[in-house]
């Protein structure tokens, strides 16, 4: 297990544990399969550092579970102040309330189980649930005081641990039941399945009953006299007593210090750090010094050894459980108390997220929701096996040299990606698959690449038949591959969105010819009888030549077939309307370049930093492609047009007036056709 990934993001006070990896290791061996790793959760502007939690959406349904659990609760209060008071219960309130949160908890626990594929969703499930708990629990005393005073002063405690007892049995019979179900539904072990964190907290009685405890250990009262039943005030006072005695220790024996330097390479400054240490109140206890009357007997050293293991173990499970972050939707996107994250407010009291993020939500089937909206770019190399069989041809230093040169290459586009904040999601061969939360980024990306690929060319990159990119804005959803351990979490993209960016990058047309004639000869017919019967057809539907785009080194075009002809970069509708959201371009210019008209931004590149000059894009709307397996699709160019005030390819900018980018573009285009600008010039 990593610890310091997990350690890394935990939040005290921690008044006993040390969060350091060898405790981790200590107190929880099974870490890497029961403790959940916190995610990235970023805020609204996503330039922004993201926190690190576990976004909890508060659903209605959540909220009856909560409710559920407080109405049960109270009612296994009233039955034990029953019981003490020799009085009968409500029993039918009592069943019902159980019913009721029954039927919830099953929910939930079926839910983060069916849903979890490794991502720990019934430890998440469960932390947060407890913190409800622990806070009910916590008031019990409390509440049966407002029933009896005098009860609640003799029986308070007792009572709070009976209930508690209750309910521990009770959940653990209903999960192991649900689980027995369900493992037949998974094709699991029933084992496998139960929670581990479940069985850890529920051995540990202070995370499900207490929210707080300080160094002193005022909060345990009742923990004190209602489950160990022993004197509380007596062993705290004794504590203090032992704090002080080994303060003095440290100063007159020197060899105590040496020891605690040397042995435990720890600081003999820090005195109380060196209590909290597993077995050193017990190796203290054999020195001369030591006065079991007045410090701790040989049983209450057992108790407090034990009592520090507990309070280690709270204190980890609790930094996790401070480290839910419950929020609810607001307008596009959520929003969450400053509160939930236990921090000291500041200016404002909500903490706006991005529209991006997936909270779980426990009581949905999914617990997240697969279906995620993204920016998206693949990149391809064209002609790529045709090479690769080329050099197959040439010796085996050829072909060293030239996937020497692939490698470097996709490094160098990996390495540029990552400055932009953009995130390879897959290695496609001849080129890889990235995703985005921000379109700009993947918009300059686009452009970048281009450049390194031209220069790439320059230096004598063997793969030098054309560089495509496809750029969208659309829906992917997320499969998990793995979720935990050395490796992080890591998300499988599938769909349609995936499924558009690859069309649009071969520009892979509806009717593939070529697959049906080899599905024929397949079958038995005649080759020459099958080209004979298609010559016809291929002869029709011919991809035409555009000569006149194809004078440009990156280019893109619809043929008179409706096809597709990539060798630049295109994007779709969705992707430059989203864009322009995002960035709200105040001025358009309207550049003339290659003998077209192009709608140009400028956008700039956040990787080359404070004074870097704007990057000028230029941008036109080819018409609607006839994609494979896809409705007609509105396609779009995308263009390097170099700076605005530098090295351009522009014979003329000037500004344009509009609403908007999307609008602007539109408008060029109707102004274009009407005029018989474009009619593409074709020849076989």
């Amino acid at each position: 297990m990593n610890e310091s990934a997990i350690l890394q993001n935990l939040q005290g006070p921690f008044n006993f544990l040390r969060p350091e990896p060898e405790e981790l290791r200590r107190l929880v061996g099974d870490g890497q399969l029961s403790l959940p790793r916190p995610q990235r959760i970023y805020l609204e502007d996503e330039v922004a550092t993201p926190i690190h939690g576990f976004p909890v959406l508060v659903s209605e349904r959540l909220k009856s579970l909560r409710q559920a659990l407080i109405n049960y609760v109270v009612q296994e209060e009233r039955l034990q102040i029953g019981i003490f008071r020799r009085q009968p219960a409500d029993r039918a309130a009592y069943n019902q309330a159980w019913e009721v949160y029954r039927q919830h908890l099953c929910r939930a626990v079926e839910n983060v189980t069916i849903s979890s594929y490794g991502r720990k969703f019934p430890a998440l499930f469960w932390l947060n649930h407890s913190l409800d708990l622990s806070a009910l629990l916590k008031e019990t005393p409390r509440r049966v005081s407002r029933e009896s005073h005098e009860l609640g002063r003799t029986r308070g405690d007792e009572i709070k641990y009976r209930v508690y007892d209750r309910y521990v049995d009770r959940i653990q019979s209903t999960v192991y039941d649900l689980m027995q179900r369900l493992a037949s539904d998974t094709d699991e072990f029933e084992e496998e399945l139960f929670p581990r964190l479940l069985t850890r907290m529920v051995d540990n009685v202070l995370i499900l009953s207490e929210d707080h405890i300080s160094p002193n250990l005022g909060e345990l009262g009742s923990y004190f006299t209602g489950h160990l039943r022993i004197d509380g005030r007596d062993l705290r006072t004794r504590l203090e007593t032992l704090a002080e005695w080994h303060r003095e220790q440290l100063e007159t024996d020197p060899d105590l210090g040496v020891a605690v330097r040397n042995l435990l390479g720890a600081d003999p400054a820090r005195a109380r750090d060196l209590l909290v240490r597993p077995g050193y109140v017990a190796f203290l206890s054999a020195r001369p010094a030591w006065k079991a009357d007045r410090l701790l007997s040989p049983q209450l050293i057992e108790v407090w050894e034990k009592l520090l293991v507990k309070l280690k173990e709270f204190e980890l499970f609790h930094a996790l459980r401070r480290m839910i972050l419950p929020v609810e939707p607001a307008g596009e996107g959520y929003v969450a108390s400053r509160k939930s994250l236990n921090r000291t407010m500041v200016g404002r009291t909500d903490l706006h997220l991005s529209p991006t993020i997936r909270p779980m939500d426990f009581m949905a089937p999914w617990v997240v929701d697969p279906l995620v909206h993204r920016f998206g770019m693949i990149y391809d190399i064209a002609d790529f096996s045709e090479v690769v069989s080329v050099l197959r041809r040439s010796g085996s230093d050829a072909q060293d040299s030239s996937f020497r040169r692939m490698f470097r290459f996709q490094r160098r586009v990996n390495r540029l990606a990552e400055d932009r904040r953009l995130k390879l999601e897959k290695y496609l061969g001849d080129g890889a698959f990235y995703s985005s939360r921000r379109g700009s980024s993947i918009l300059v990306s686009s452009v970048q690449i281009q450049r390194l690929y031209a220069q790439a060319i320059a230096d004598g990159f063997p793969f030098d038949h054309g560089l495509r990119v496809a750029l969208n804005y659309g829906q992917y959803r997320l499969i998990p591959i793995h979720t935990g351990g050395f490796g992080g979490e890591r998300y499988e993209f599938f769909g349609h969105g995936l499924v558009e960016l690859s069309r649009l990058t071969t520009g892979k047309a509806t009717r593939e010819i070529e697959e049906i004639k080899t599905m024929l000869v397949n079958l038995g017919y005649k080759q020459e009888v099958v080209h004979k019967f298609f010559a016809p057809v291929l002869q029709k539907n011919v991809d035409v030549i555009n000569k006149r785009e194809e004078e440009r080194s990156y280019f893109a075009y619809i043929n008179q077939n409706g096809n597709l002809i990539n060798e630049g970069v295109v994007a779709t509708a969705s992707f430059i309307e989203q864009v322009d959201r995002e960035n709200d371009f105040s001025e358009l210019w309207q550049a003339e370049a290659w003998n077209r008209t192009w709608v140009a931004v400028e956008v700039p590149d956040m990787a080359a930093g404070r004074g870097a000059v704007p990057l000028l894009i230029g941008f036109r709307r080819l018409g609607i492609a006839s994609l494979k397996g896809l409705d007609k699709l509105v396609v779009f160019e995308v263009v390097d047009l170099g700076e605005r005030e530098g090295e351009s390819p522009c014979a003329d900018i000037k500004p344009m007036h509009g609403p908007g980018l999307m609008a602007a573009i539109e408008r060029q285009a109707t102004s274009r056709f009407a005029q018989s600008e474009d009619l593409p010039a074709a020849s076989s």
